[in-house]
């Protein structure tokens, strides 16, 4: 758990209500969440702002690296999470973008090797693997 308005200023981003009411809507979650949403979300919790404002929070919260931006295949919109020690990857359903995170990054030691082989300072990953979950293959 961290204090919303020390993360902003240890990020050199402004503290404001709107990037803390995101910013805990993002720490509840446990996946990555449209903008959408998280207007939805602040919007059922009474905050006054435009959909607009949650956009621009979103880039500028990515933009400084508190947040991460993924977009599913064939979706094309963008859903985000806060960047956290742990790191997360998922497998997406394709036909109702259910996202499910793995237990364990399968990458560290392919990581390491690739960066061993070609002296590559990796400083970074992601993986989301697709297919159909168990509701929508039956």
């Amino acid at each position: 758990m961290f204090k919303k308005g020390n993360l902003l200023e240890l990020k050199s981003c402004r503290t404001s209500k709107n990037r803390k009411a995101v910013l805990d809507i993002l720490e509840k979650s446990k996946n990555p969440l449209t903008v959408d949403c998280i207007y939805n979300r602040l919007r059922e919790k009474k905050e006054t702002v435009s959909i607009s404002t949650v956009y621009r929070i979103m880039e500028k919260l990515t933009s400084n690296n508190i947040t991460s931006k993924s977009i599913i295949m064939d979706d094309k919109k963008a859903r985000y999470e806060l960047i956290r020690d742990d790191h997360k990857h998922y497998i997406i359903c394709i036909k109702c973008n259910q996202m499910t995170p793995l237990e364990n990054c399968p990458l560290g030691e392919l990581e390491k090797s690739i960066s061993m082989a070609t002296g590559f300072n990796i400083t970074g990953h992601k993986l989301e693997l697709y297919g159909e979950c168990s509701s929508c293959n039956k």
